[in-house]
């Protein structure tokens, strides 16, 4: 397929959609953005015998693809998969103007430095909101590659959103899940107070801060949120999909550290502490999309396979 053609082909997948990268998405004032993303959105790209399934790449709160996943993303293509990521949930959000840190990322200037540069912030909206986004990418996905399922990774709170697309709208689209420092059972936000000082110097408690600097997604993500009591009645997994959650001892916004793990897996689900093996891995909550030894865990829950991780 030519170019101008699978571009036609793309641009004709969902109403209004923008070629310029820019997907409408129908229930929402914002668009979702497929940005350019090293070794992801190559949309001739396509599923082979060995690789049947798309990967679908959904990043965290305060971040976006492009930082997400610059060491993912590459890592994936190298191994054959069809890998695609946008960014989700774009929203004004209040955070403090002190520390500038950007959300679930540890890199980039932060959302206020974010704001007068004229860049959006993403990841920080209704998670039911960024979950209908996530189902317009999945299904623009599919339809490009012609798979019949895809291959769901999420990073922080983008594995709530994938959570939340299975619930109300994706299961039948979906092989297998990867999640990485995903709140399953919520998180109690304590290591926010040391990471934003100013925002505690006002007097804010572990939650208050977590919904300054994550929006309406950080409230969602308290323990004992609605949403988090409604996605775990009945069990934290959607049957007939394979689940891999990763988890690092030393992650240091999701607390306690083993709410990123599956109160109880099921047959071939995996629980992956990356300390187990390797108790010198230091990689924190952002740095589960930079360490090797995570992105080997993620390779590998891909494939199934039981290939070693380095250390």
């Amino acid at each position: 397929m030519g170019i101008r053609a699978w571009s036609a082909r793309i641009c004709g997948l969902v109403v209004a959609l923008a070629c310029a990268a820019l997907l409408p998405v129908p229930s929402a004032v914002a668009v979702v953005q497929i940005p350019a993303v090293d070794g992801a959105n190559e949309w001739t790209c396509r599923p082979t015998a060995e690789r049947p399934e798309p990967v679908v790449l959904v990043h965290g709160s305060g971040t976006d693809a492009t930082r997400s996943f610059a060491v993912l993303a590459p890592a994936l293509r190298a191994e054959g998969h069809c890998v695609f990521a946008a960014n989700l949930g774009a929203a004004p959000g209040v955070v403090d103007m002190m520390t500038g840190r950007a959300g679930s990322s540890s890199t980039g200037v932060g959302p206020i430095g974010a704001a007068l540069l004229g860049q959006a912030l993403f990841g920080v909206a209704d998670i039911d909101r960024m979950a209908g986004e996530l189902a317009d990418v999945v299904r623009l996905v599919r339809n490009v590659t012609g798979a019949s399922r895809v291959a769901l990774v999420g990073h922080s709170t983008g594995g709530t959103v994938i959570r939340q697309y299975l619930g109300t709208r994706g299961a039948d689209a979906t092989a297998q899940v990867v999640t990485l420092g995903t709140p399953y059972r919520g998180s109690t936000w304590a290591g926010l107070r040391a990471d934003y000082p100013d925002l505690a110097a006002l007097g804010l408690n572990d939650d208050q801060i977590a919904a300054q600097v994550y929006g309406t997604a950080g409230q969602q993500q308290m323990v004992g949120s609605p949403l988090l009591n409604r996605l775990n009645t009945g069990g934290e997994t959607t049957p007939g999909i394979r689940y891999t959650a990763i988890a690092s001892r030393a992650d240091d916004v999701i607390t306690p550290q083993d709410t990123a793990l599956l109160a109880v897996p099921s047959d071939g689900d995996r629980n992956v502490w990356l300390q187990d093996g390797c108790p010198a891995d230091v990689a924190d909550h952002g740095g589960l999309l930079t360490d090797p030894r995570a992105a080997a865990a993620v390779l590998a829950a891909l494939v199934d396979d039981t290939r070693p991780l380095p250390c």
